[in-house]
């Protein structure tokens, strides 16, 4: 690649520290969301751990490594259908020899297949709703939106995977650099915007809103950061791919859904992380996840903290590094897919099964194997290096540098029942450390109103970093000093 000379961001006049938490009707609960500094996350980390050790916890011993059930296939050969069941669940390391989905070819965005009319192969069509679908009017392309900015396959030395960056013409080098992280079932495009056709009409029954979808195309997070001056690249996790890996012939007990765990997603984003790090020496990299991306962000950042802790050859610490960790519509504790009527962990053992127990239950959540060591105890390793000091139970482990967390989602219908978001709730979303972190919640209309992913399906979920609100939250979170 070349190497980043520049940054991202524009601003509205948002605090640092994030509005005050609201219950179900709007109450103001600032008790649970008060301004984050270095000194008051460090009083919640003295406490929590206070209580913790009151309570027996262990918490020196208990550990932030890989789980168990998640531990690297041994076999060499890539994943077929026929397979699936030695790696779905697995993490794959980011080769193309080992991992399926860490792949360049056939990319909507790659300029070069601008004149490519081979059958079969994806030809560039910057804008496409999905790659995949390549625009087809059932999922509710094509994207009608027209003047697109600027972008192409990156090309990160030491990145062998995929990865939209977008072209930053006049690069603001105090800033950090963006890296977006996209969901489930989407691509890069998800940051971008996007314009039904006319006449096209809405698929919002299972959120239960009502909305006209916009007649413009309005700027979305890649747009925007672009226009701040900052230099952006948005993760591609190939979910294209995954037909060819996973048996595909229900979303009962397979995955026609084309979903992807945590095993298939993390590690392409570990890879993109330390290329990014390592090619820009003296910069700040700031991640913008949203749904699935907010656990992967999390994780990634977990997985290269223990590689260097392991003083593995050309490990680095990610955070020193990093200045934002921006996290919209996560399961941090739990996904309504989890429970019935749609229960998917156990029956069905593809990764659309396994995310979900990866992800544990929104409406009674327990802390499951992949959180563990991702949150530990209560919460206390789930904002590492908040008071730039404090990572998964040790001290001395930022270089100085505190990372700033915000969570955004939308709030509940009623508080702790009746979401709205189909996902995720606020309980879910947020992150229990307060002082550390900076809990935000959009409000119950602030959808994603462009109609993006199958005509507005989830247009709720996708309110956190689609709609002009939760828009601008992240752009003013990232703005602020």
């Amino acid at each position: 690649m070349r190497p980043f000379t520049s940054s991202l961001l524009v601003a509205s006049a948002l605090l640092a520290c994030g509005p005050p938490s609201t219950g179900g009707g709007g109450t103001p609960t600032p008790d649970k969301n008060p301004p984050v500094t270095v000194e008051r996350c460090r009083e919640r980390i003295a406490a929590l751990t206070d209580e913790l050790r009151a309570a027996n916890v262990d918490v020196a011993g208990w550990s932030f490594r890989d789980a168990p059930e998640m531990k690297e296939p041994t076999f060499t050969g890539l994943q077929t259908p026929a397979s699936y069941k030695q790696y779905d669940g697995r993490y794959r390391p980011a080769s193309a020899e080992r991992h399926p989905g860490c792949s360049k070819t056939n990319l909507y965005y790659d300029k070069k297949n601008v004149r490519n009319d081979t059958p079969g192969q994806t030809p560039y069509k910057d804008g496409n709703n999905d790659g995949k679908w390549t625009g087809q009017e059932a999922f509710g392309g094509p994207n009608a939106a027209t003047g697109f900015i600027d972008g192409d396959v990156a090309d990160i030395p030491g990145f062998p995977c995929a990865a939209k960056q977008y072209t930053q013409g006049n690069p603001d080098r105090a800033l950090p650099i963006v890296i977006l992280v996209h969901g489930n079932s989407t691509r890069p495009h998800s940051w971008e915007k996007f314009l039904l056709p006319p006449g096209t009409a809405i698929n919002s029954a299972f959120e239960n809103v009502q909305f006209n979808p916009d007649t413009q195309a309005r700027t979305q997070l890649a747009e925007a950061l672009i226009a701040a001056r900052y230099e952006v690249v948005a993760v591609d996790f190939r979910t294209d791919l995954v037909a060819s890996v996973d048996p595909t012939a229900n979303n009962t007990t397979e995955n026609v859904a084309g979903n992807i765990d945590h095993g298939w997603s993390t590690p392409i984003l570990e890879s993109l992380v330390k290329a990014v790090i390592q090619n820009n020496p003296g910069r700040k990299v700031a991640l913008v996840g949203h749904s699935l991306g907010v656990s992967v962000v999390r994780d990634a950042l977990r997985r290269l903290y223990v590689e260097s802790v392991d003083g593995v050859a050309g490990a680095v610490n990610p955070f020193a590094h990093v200045s934002h960790v921006i996290l919209g519509s996560g399961a941090n504790h739990g996904v309504s897919t989890y429970d019935p009527p749609s229960a998917l962990c156990g029956p069905n053992l593809t990764m659309r099964g396994t995310i979900v127990c990866e992800m544990g239950s929104r409406g009674n959540y327990q802390q499951t194997y992949f959180h563990k060591p991702l949150n530990g105890p209560r919460d206390l390793f789930a904002t590492p290096c908040a008071d730039g000091d404090y990572a998964f139970g040790r001290t001395g482990q930022c270089e100085g540098n505190a990372v700033k967390y915000l969570t955004l989602t939308m709030t509940d219908i009623n508080s702790g029942s009746n979401y709205q978001d189909l996902y995720v709730s606020e309980s879910a979303s947020r992150i229990e450390m307060p002082g550390c972190v900076n809990n935000t919640l959009t409000t119950l209309g602030d959808y994603d109103t462009s109609g993006y992913f199958n005509k507005g399906f989830i247009a709720n979920h996708f309110g956190s970093v689609r709609s002009p609100a939760g828009l601008n939250q992240v752009l003013a979170f990232l703005a602020a000093k």
